[in-house]
């Protein structure tokens, strides 16, 4: 018994060529203003420039192209195309510094307002609270200087803590 899989795999195999051939080949056949496709007497699709030279149906195949245009078009049309390149690099790394300046900021209020709160806790618990003079002396917060503090502790919060 003949198995012929391998000969129709081949054959499919080649098809596919010709035809991804024959796509890759459609710009430059576009170029040539006529376009011929036909049958070929292996049942393949052909396309050319040129009607076959021996006595098969060729069906001629309009092809649309765009107008060329002119240096002087061409030169405006890439110099646009150049400027709104530029603006638009101008604007994604505008974009990127705002994005990068706003995170920053954002980090910077959270550290604060952990700080913030840290000290209030501190104000807030520990019974006595100094601080440290210039002379390495500790000065000891009355009630009325402790009550100040823990209220500008509490701005602090509310100004960092809130945004």
């Amino acid at each position: 018994m003949h198995n012929d899989k391998p000969n129709r795999q081949s054959e499919m195999k080649h098809l596919t060529l010709i035809f991804v051939m024959t796509l890759a080949a459609l710009p430059l056949l576009s170029q040539a203003g006529q376009v011929y496709k036909w049958v070929d007497e292996n049942g393949n699709t052909q396309f050319s420039q040129f009607p076959p030279e021996n006595e098969q149906k060729a069906e001629q195949i309009k092809v649309k192209t765009q107008k060329s245009m002119n240096s002087g078009q061409s030169k405006e049309k890439l110099e646009s195309m150049r400027q709104k390149l530029l603006e638009s690099s101008v604007d994604r790394n505008t974009e990127n510094e705002e994005e990068k300046l706003d995170k920053e900021k954002a980090e910077l209020m959270a550290q604060n307002c952990d700080k913030a709160k840290q000290r209030l806790r501190d104000l807030e618990n520990n019974g006595r609270i100094y601080k440290t003079l210039e002379n390495g002396e500790r000065h000891w917060f009355d009630v009325k200087e402790r009550a100040q503090a823990i209220k500008a502790a509490r701005g602090q919060v509310t100004e960092f803590c809130s945004k």
